[in-house]
């Protein structure tokens, strides 16, 4: 596996570790997955210590795990109430 990462830009721990990252994101913007604690996801995609997590998440999105749930359940509970409301 590593041979084949030689001619890409990073290496095959990082490629592991972005994919991860972004499993994660995305469980984090999931509303069926708002009830599982943030510590819980990173450790389901195998980030098991919380600081190396969150900075791992907050070098690579510029936002810590918290914030962006924040934001994807506003945005979620913004969009039902426009329909509501339609």
């Amino acid at each position: 596996m590593h041979r084949l990462f030689r001619q890409e830009e990073y290496t095959l721990a990082a490629f592991i570790r972005r994919r991860r990252l972004e499993r994660i994101r995305h469980d984090l913007t999931d509303p069926t997955l708002n009830d599982m604690p943030i510590n819980a996801l990173a450790a389901r995609w195998g980030f098991l210590r919380a600081t190396d997590f969150s900075r791992a998440f907050r070098r690579t999105y510029g936002v810590p795990p918290r914030e962006l749930r924040q934001r994807a359940r506003s945005a979620s509970s913004g969009h039902q109430a426009t329909a509501d409301e339609g």
